[in-house]
């Protein structure tokens, strides 16, 4: 791949997806809890439209950005680059098939509201079908929860891997002040702590917003080096 189809795959494919993953949580809600299956059945069956246009930009932001990660392989020596890479490509081969479980919910979530409307009107069956789709809807929940949480935790070690790898290394991003290595180790110090300490000695919730710190600091990582690539 040329220098610009790498810097650009790098930055834009990490922007859409981004954009994705922005649109996925406000349709569920923001502050809604990862274990509120109710919330989440019903805002995901009312927002199924734009669920399912978050994940097109989530899966082919993803790919995309790996592309561009992949093709910068060897800009730093040893093996903590690639063991880096490779950790990040297990961590968006997770996301990508978590994003099915994420359609499933909407899916659910449309028989759900509409189960919901008869159990409100009195409707014995309807009582049922609601309570078996969310039974349903908490396992396929609760898989979603694990999913994320080890491919954020793979995440957190690529870019650890990455931060080590380019120190002492004169990669640089068009912004130039902030050094690649050390911004890339902070990242993955964040997913790591937010996904092992967090989620177990606070919350899921608490570990997600914290994640999300992470996520956005790679976004800024990804677009200044990628724009500097394609600018060389």
């Amino acid at each position: 791949m040329s220098s610009k189809g790498t810097g650009y795959s790098l930055a834009l494919g990490i922007v859409v997806a981004f954009i994705g993953y922005i649109l996925w949580q406000i349709t569920i809600g923001i502050d809604t809890k990862s274990d509120d299956i109710t919330t989440i059945l019903t805002n995901s069956g009312d927002g199924s439209a734009m669920i399912q246009a978050a994940s097109i930009l989530i899966c082919v932001g993803m790919v995309v950005h790996l592309t561009g990660l992949i093709s910068t392989r060897g800009t730093a020596t040893g093996s903590m680059e690639s063991i880096g890479i490779l950790s990040i490509a297990a961590a968006i081969a997770l996301w990508v098939a978590n994003i099915g479980l994420g359609i499933s919910l909407a899916e659910m979530g449309e028989k759900f509201t509409a189960a919901m409307a008869g159990a409100a009107a009195g409707n014995a069956e309807a009582a049922a079908t609601a309570s078996t789709i969310g039974t349903a809807g908490g396992f396929a929940q609760a898989a979603n929860v694990a999913t994320s949480t080890m491919g954020a935790l793979l995440a957190g070690i690529g870019w650890l891997c990455i931060g080590l790898a380019y120190r002492g290394n004169d990669a640089k991003g068009v912004i130039s002040f902030i050094p690649l290595s050390i911004l890339a180790i902070i990242m993955g110090l964040i997913l790591i702590v937010s996904n092992i300490i967090i989620s177990t000695v606070v919350s899921v919730e608490a570990a997600s917003q914290l994640s999300g710190i992470g996520f956005i600091l790679i976004v800024i990582w990804s677009v200044s080096r990628g724009l500097q690539i394609a600018k060389d």
